[in-house]
């Protein structure tokens, strides 16, 4: 009975262990996408806005994927 106790209580903290793990690792990448995130707007952002102030207009203002 003991023996089946402690391969019981041995098998419980190993998955404690791991499942505490598992939770860890997973916050740790959801952190890393949210800053990922933010830091790719910003960059897409500041890229189209160089982008639409260095493209030229025609005489109308309007850009050449606005021409029909």
């Amino acid at each position: 009975m003991i023996i089946l106790t402690s391969i019981f209580a041995y098998k419980k903290v190993q998955f404690a262990i791991r499942m505490s793990l598992y939770v860890i690792f997973c916050g740790l990448v959801l952190f890393v996408r949210f800053k990922n995130k933010k830091k790719t707007r910003k960059r897409l952002d500041k890229r189209t806005e160089h982008m639409m102030k260095n493209t030229p207009k025609d005489k109308d203002g309007k850009y050449p994927w606005e021409k029909k």
